[in-house]
């Protein structure tokens, strides 16, 4: 369905706007902004004697607000529930999944989009062209009003129209998960009515890979990030016995993989590397490499492959030679095809679309060495901005290139010019609300609710700080809030918290927490005793170093050219790599025993 809206929120409260009135009269420009929700077949949200509770779970996408790509959360959550036998356990609750597709996005109505564009400046004047096509002021009116702080009051708008239909039924429960971008958007639902007075009562917040509106400079922390989880990743093998094993059998050294990385990364550096490892392959510098080893980290599926390539590129044995030959190609393959020129905004992605509105809105709310500064307020701003992430580049470990707008306007090495084109599209932050973090206890309906935060410490998108941060901003609200790290997982926990036991086929660790949060009034739960076991370190997948998920191993295979099965290539098992440990450990003991 779609629910009409105004187009700025300024002078209306959410939680009385009546959208079937001003769709009739067009007195003030609107949006329609397009909702859908699911629900299992044989439980409809219809008013019947049988239903005692109904719970409202709102699903807030990440960058772009597409409401297809959050589609899946909701029917996993039903198939969760379903695995649970909550569904037969309390058949008179009833839960509905709701999905909505932000303000200019999709099936929303007006919606930005720069379909034939592949930089960000182009993107910038097809939109100001096309949006409005008769007149330019008339579409940066329309693109201006895509903003976060409209979009967090789309969102109570439509939670309050789901609570009047559900509570005319049924004691009505009303939860919210965002994931990256989203859980801004829910920051600042949470702020906006504070700061407004207009109380929205709901039961808790879920908010997955954590961006902060406390805090700007979203790019600069990401940049640094990049780098620290670098770091990160490295001792995480170092600190695991069976990649640490397996890693010293593949170097044939008792230097730390660090050490290691940082002796290749000098080797890339000074032209020293094993031309029939490297160069000879298309391996040229170690940016590229990296570039390889960040997508690597980032996919749970092939996590183990960075320390693997490290090793082999290393040790460039004959083996390691014939089996590089094989992967290193479609490694590059891969990398250079992400970092390929394509359209920003592909019309074959509609309406699971939303490319545009994450440039307007990141680009004018989270990028910013203050709270005050960004593009369109800091003329100097942009230059100095291009010039520290180009620093941070040269110098990182961990380099994530040039930023798209950056290496787009670069005029000299230190002279970036932003058109004023690009200035336009973004939208000036409102100081009433931006960085100003207030909750009203009262919003949360019971102190067994509150919020939920979960992210993954190899998150480089939105790093731990932050979400460690935005624990400490809700507490200091005194909100009951409860922190969930998860190790070795990277950006949005709930694709890819996959345990150990249930493996990839089986419904994520996030799952199995949020579901038992959604039915807390029936399990009689708060968010101190929720069974989070599944979240330990020995009970997710996280980094798999000796692949013996089947789905790791042949994601494996597959980059290697199916030329080898032993990745790391040593042919041991992880049970020998242990045993390897524990003999060395027993013998230094017996040495410093003799000794003493």
């Amino acid at each position: 369905m779609y629910l009409t809206s105004p187009l700025e929120w300024s002078e209306f409260d959410p939680n009385n706007f009546d959208g079937f009135y001003y769709n009739s009269t067009r007195s003030i420009p609107l949006t329609h902004l397009h909702i859908k929700r699911l629900f299992f077949s044989d439980l409809p949200p219809r008013n019947t004697s049988a239903v005692k509770h109904i719970i409202n779970y709102w699903l807030v996408n990440g960058g772009g607000g597409s409401q297809y790509g959050m589609e899946a959360f909701g029917v996993s959550m039903l198939r969760q529930i379903i695995l649970d036998k909550y569904h037969k356990t309390y058949p008179q609750t009833h839960p509905i999944m709701y999905l909505f597709q932000y303000r200019g996005a999709g099936l929303s109505t007006p919606s930005i989009h720069c379909y034939t564009a592949k930089t960000w400046i182009d993107c910038a004047k097809e939109l100001i062209e096309t949006t409005v096509p008769t007149s330019a002021n008339e579409s940066l009116k329309i693109i201006n009003a895509m903003t976060n702080q409209n979009i967090a009051q789309d969102l109570q708008y439509q939670i309050q129209y789901s609570i009047n239909e559900s509570q005319s039924i049924a004691s009505t429960s009303t939860y919210v998960y965002g994931l990256s971008q989203g859980t801004g958007i829910i920051q600042y639902y949470l702020s906006i009515q504070s700061i407004n007075g207009q109380i929205q009562p709901i039961d808790g917040i879920i908010l997955d890979g954590i961006m902060s509106i406390k805090k700007s400079d979203a790019f600069q922390n990401q940049i640094k990030s990049i780098n620290n989880r670098f770091y990160l990743y490295l001792s995480k093998c170092q600190n695991d016995v069976s990649c640490a094993n397996a890693f010293k059998r593949v170097t044939g050294t008792d230097e730390d993989i660090i050490t290691v990385t940082l002796t290749l990364q000098m080797q890339f550096l000074t032209n020293l590397t094993n031309p029939t490892c490297t160069t000879n392959l298309g391996l040229n510098t170690w940016s590229l490499f990296h570039s390889i080893a960040s997508q690597s980290i980032e996919l749970i599926s092939v996590r183990p492959l960075a320390a693997i390539l490290i090793a082999r590129l290393y040790r460039c044995s004959a083996e390691d030679q014939r089996v590089l030959s094989r992967a290193i190609p479609n490694l590059i393959a891969v990398a250079e095809q992400s970092l390929a020129p394509s359209l920003v905004d592909p019309p074959t992605v509609h309406p699971d679309d939303g490319n545009v509105l994450s440039i307007t809105t990141v680009w004018s709310d989270f990028v910013g060495f203050t709270l005050e500064e960004n593009f369109k307020t800091n003329p100097s701003f942009f230059n100095d901005f291009c010039i520290n992430s180009g620093v941070l580049n040269e110098y990182y470990l961990a380099p994530t290139g040039p930023l798209p707008v950056c290496r787009e306007v670069q005029s000299a090495k230190y002279n970036y010019t932003i058109p004023s084109i690009f200035t336009d599209i973004l939208y000036t932050k409102n100081p009433r609300y931006w960085g100003q973090f207030q909750v009203n206890p009262q919003i949360f309906r019971s102190t067994n609710g509150g919020a939920l935060l979960l992210n993954g410490d190899l998150d480089y998108n939105s790093p731990m700080y932050s979400a460690q941060q935005t624990q400490l901003w809700l507490q200091s609200e005194h909100i009951r809030t409860k922190l969930i790290e998860m190790k070795g997982l990277a950006h949005v926990t709930s694709v890819q918290s996959h345990t150990k036991q249930g493996g990839f086929q089986s419904t994520t660790c996030t799952d199995q927490i949020i579901v038992q949060f959604l039915y807390q009034q029936e399990l009689n739960l708060d968010l101190e005793t929720i069974n989070y076991t599944c979240s330990l370190k020995e009970n997710l997948i996280g980094i798999d170093w000796l692949y013996s998920n089947p789905i790791v191993n042949q994601t494996l295979h597959t980059l290697f050219g199916n030329s080898v099965i032993d990745y790391w290539g040593i042919n041991a098992t992880e049970v020998e790599l242990v045993e390897t440990t524990t003999k060395s450990t027993a013998n230094q003991s017996a040495r410093l025993s003799c000794k003493h």
